[in-house]
């Protein structure tokens, strides 16, 4: 029996444990021409040696043309430098770093024009070109792997749904359409990565469970190394959970897909507590567990919740500090005075 501390190995990279720090935004702490600021950085720097298994960073852009929330970004060689001092560190540390590449603004419930249904073949070409430079540079960086952001109706989440992609050429249709231009990203990365980078996919869930499993075997196909499933498109989606399931819906899909699939799956979404992912793991609902919030509170709640798997250091305050300024968040202020 496994559980979130046993050790797990995926190609060639080992992980110490499965407990996975979720991508967040850190709202306030600015970057500038794709590189983090200085604050930002520091923030990555100090969770380095907290006993995570898996760090995976915010979204960070491929591109100039479309600046993801945090600003910053992955698409030329000036960025190398801020991800390989994390690499450098997490390493130092026994944890492994993944960079979380992404193309945001396309806005599925914003109604904008800007949409998926008026790329040209060209633009896509394009923007497939952006992401696996992306890959090259994290490479380059000594990252462990990277993780494509296909959900929370970013880019690629958007050309995965049926519900967004309405295009009649090749890269729509029916799913195998629909995930032509990921599996173009994804041989095209596999190609120069080996076996010591691993490339996750960040799946948004569809519109059922069915369509969830089908989209996640066709990444399998496809040669992705994990999957980290969490919402998409539709925004809501209530499904009817088994008596007993102490977890949302975002969980439960996660479970469900990792049924179906052979490779190592990521379960995220509300899970809170330590105790409340090791069930998870011992249960076999899936391989590794992802927190955002916790990590986000204190820095140290893997140390906090080794003397309490109960330990829940958000206080899911009404309004969250998180978007506005993290660094007056309740929670993170107490933390901290604790530990000086």
């Amino acid at each position: 029996m496994f559980d979130i501390f046993s050790p797990i190995q995926v190609k060639n990279v080992y992980f110490t444990n499965r407990i996975v720090m979720a991508p967040m935004v850190r709202f306030g702490l600015p970057s500038e021409n794709g590189v983090m600021g200085e604050k930002l950085l520091q923030d990555y720097l100090v969770r380095a040696d907290k006993g995570i298994g898996l760090m995976i960073s915010q979204t960070l852009g491929v591109s100039t043309e479309r600046e993801t929330a945090g600003g910053a970004g992955a698409y030329s060689d000036q960025h190398i430098g801020y991800l390989s001092k994390i690499a450098k560190a997490c390493h130092t540390n026994g944890t492994r770093f993944f960079a979380q590449l992404g193309l945001p603004g396309f806005g599925f419930y914003d109604d904008r024009s800007d949409d998926v249904n008026k790329l040209t073949k060209q633009d896509l070409i394009k923007i497939r070109d952006w992401f696996i430079r992306g890959a090259e540079i994290c490479l380059k960086a000594g990252l462990d792997g990277i993780e494509l952001h296909g959900a929370h109706t970013f880019f690629l989440n958007m050309m995965a749904s049926s519900y967004s992609n309405k295009r009649e050429d090749a890269y729509g249709g029916d799913l195998t359409g629909r995930l032509t231009l990921a599996r173009e990203i994804t041989e095209a990365i596999k190609s120069f990565s080996g076996d010591d980078f691993i490339l996750s996919y960040r799946m948004g869930w569809g519109g059922d469970l069915d369509i969830d499993v089908q989209t996640a075997q066709a990444l399998e196909h496809m040669g992705i190394d994990m999957l980290h499933v969490s919402t998409g498109i539709p925004k809501d989606r209530k499904l009817q959970l088994p008596a007993g399931f102490e977890y949302n819906d975002v969980v439960y899909t996660g479970c469900h897909v990792n049924k179906h699939v052979s490779i190592p799956v990521i379960a995220v979404n509300g899970i809170q507590t330590l105790s409340r992912g090791n069930e998870l793991i011992e249960n076999g609902g899936c391989d590794f567990v992802a927190y955002g919030k916790p990590f986000f509170a204190d820095s140290d709640f893997i140390k906090h919740s080794a003397k309490n798997s109960d330990y829940k250091p958000c206080f899911e305050c009404r309004e969250c500090k998180w978007f506005t300024d993290g660094e007056k968040c309740p929670a993170q202020i107490i933390a901290k005075a604790h530990a000086n």
